[in-house]
């Protein structure tokens, strides 16, 4: 543990066990999110929707789509913080805390993905909000964590100005586009809005092809 002789936070570098302690909590939150999304497909009369593919999909098709739609969410967030902890060099508390508030905001996903996919509420604009801003605060919150990082140095490498702005607006893409369902789901429908969540992947394409030059920049 290094820590300055005026009370600072304690400092874990890769090579102690608290390191691996407070990421491999991390990473277990993460896992047993997406495990628990299983938990969010329920059949109320197995005799009825196992009768025929369509009763099955009239039984579960909304319940998979939000599913397969958390499930996206939580592994792409997963992956992209395992490539952030990769370059960090060390971890204090102000970064663990703040990877705490992410998980919070992660173990609530199924939540509101059981809520978006229940067939009783589906048609409401209410559950489709609420994970859209669920989203929208992990989103923020994944961002906020490399912020951290960059502030107190706990990068192997210190990132230059462009490589900063870059990983920023590639990992807000996301939140502008759930914050942007929000309307859509009251004005429009809450299906409509569920659509756009789809359009992040071309976004997500275009914005890393886009902002590559900030790179190549900073690297020339």
């Amino acid at each position: 543990m290094d820590a300055s002789l005026n009370g600072s936070s304690p400092r874990y570098s890769r090579d102690q066990g608290e390191f691996d302690r407070a990421i491999g909590f991390v990473d277990a939150t993460f896992a047993l999110a997406l495990t628990l999304l299983v938990t969010t497909l329920d059949i109320d009369h197995p005799s009825v929707a196992f009768s025929s593919l369509g009763a099955f999909e009239d039984a579960v098709g909304a319940q998979f789509v939000a599913f397969a739609i958390a499930f996206a969410v939580i592994a792409s967030y997963w992956l992209q913080h395992h490539r952030l902890i990769a370059s960090f060099a060390a971890i204090d508390y102000p970064a663990i805390v703040v990877n705490l508030f992410l998980i919070a905001a992660i173990v609530l996903l199924p939540f509101s993905t059981q809520a978006v996919g229940d067939p009783g509420v589906e048609d409401l604009p209410l559950p489709t909000v609420i994970m859209a801003v669920n989203v929208v605060a992990a989103s923020v919150l994944h961002t906020l964590v490399y912020a951290v990082a960059v502030r107190r140095n706990l990068l192997s490498t210190a990132p230059s100005p462009g490589e900063v702005w870059w990983f920023v607006v590639n990992a807000l893409a996301g939140a502008v586009v759930f914050a942007a369902s929000v309307p859509v789901a009251y004005l429009i429908s809450p299906t409509a809005a569920r659509i756009t969540w789809i359009g992040l992947v071309p976004i997500d394409w275009l914005l890393r092809r886009y902002t590559a030059r900030w790179l190549r920049t900073d690297t020339a």
